[in-house]
């Protein structure tokens, strides 16, 4: 059976956003490894020593959760589009000729998109408000603190890709002209999906948003104080050495804030969008291939 024209351009979709990601997580990755890596040798070539190069070391050894955070979403990102390869063939073909084996790995690589990585992003969102408005917990912002909260997320997401694992199979599916194609389906409950969906979405995004206006109201409230010691400072130099600091610094977290949620949102709303409308209606049976937004 010749694929349509739909699935030639879901195919073409599913191929752009594999070459895409390739390149930018293995970069990050890349970036996050150099820099850990710079930091522990500076770590310990100036354990040694006081004052102002011990100061730098343990600044260094505290931010390093931030870009443990980085590199396991990277690592997550990458194996998401491991199956790309297997979804064309099974487009392209109409059928799934890879096996049991390869329709559950597949299945796990969605699931660690769709389940994981909202829970690393609220992580990573959770770890810059304790940077920002937390400062004196250091010891939450390390780098084998940060490793604990990666185990929890790991087996948090795992009530949610263990059970898709378990009923994935290579079953029998009917085409337009009725004629029996082999295909990697699994069938979960409209439970499982409600749960999921509030789970792995709506609250990791209420999180994220909570996260990031807590953050922006304490640097507000920050800036209003700087700018109120500058007024009434008896040297304006300094003063007005000040201000363009406390802005800048405060564009920037605004922007970072709203690309992250903008992220989030863009990349997985019209996911669940679908898939809550379809439970709605009852239309959502079976999965014939995963649908993967990031």
């Amino acid at each position: 059976m010749e694929p349509i024209s739909m699935e030639y351009w879901l195919a073409l979709l599913y191929s752009m956003l594999a070459v895409i990601a390739l390149p930018g997580n293995v970069w990050v990755i890349v970036v996050v490894m150099d820099q850990i890596c710079s930091r522990r040798h500076y770590h310990y070539s100036t354990f040694r020593l006081k004052g102002r190069g011990q100061k730098r070391s343990q600044k260094a050894a505290v931010q390093s959760s931030a870009t443990v955070y980085l590199l396991i979403l990277s690592v997550v990102d990458l194996i998401s589009i491991l199956p790309v390869p297997f979804l064309v063939v099974d487009i392209f073909r109409n059928r799934w000729p890879f096996g049991l084996v390869l329709c559950k790995l597949m299945f796990f690589c969605e699931g660690a998109n769709k389940s994981l990585s909202p829970l690393l992003l609220t992580a990573l969102s959770l770890d810059r408000y304790m940077a920002v408005c937390l400062p004196m917990l250091v010891w939450m912002r390390q780098a084998k603190f940060a490793c604990f909260i990666l185990l929890l997320c790991f087996i948090y997401s795992l009530f949610f890709i263990v059970p898709v694992i378990w009923h994935s199979e290579v079953n029998g599916m009917l085409d337009a002209k009725h004629k029996l194609h082999p295909k990697c389906v699994v069938g979960m409950s409209r439970l499982f999906d409600l749960l999921q969906l509030v789970f792995c979405y709506a609250a990791p995004l209420l999180i994220i948003c909570s996260v990031y206006l807590a953050i922006l109201s304490r640097l507000y409230r920050h800036t209003r104080k700087n700018f109120a010691s500058a007024g009434i400072s008896a040297i304006p130099n300094s003063s007005r050495r000040r201000r363009p600091r406390t802005r800048i610094s405060l564009t920037r977290v605004v922007k970072s804030s709203v690309l992250v949620v903008a992220f989030y949102f863009v990349c997985w709303t019209p996911y669940w969008v679908v898939r809550f409308l379809a439970m709605l209606q009852g239309l959502y049976p079976f999965l014939s291939f995963p649908h993967s937004s990031a």
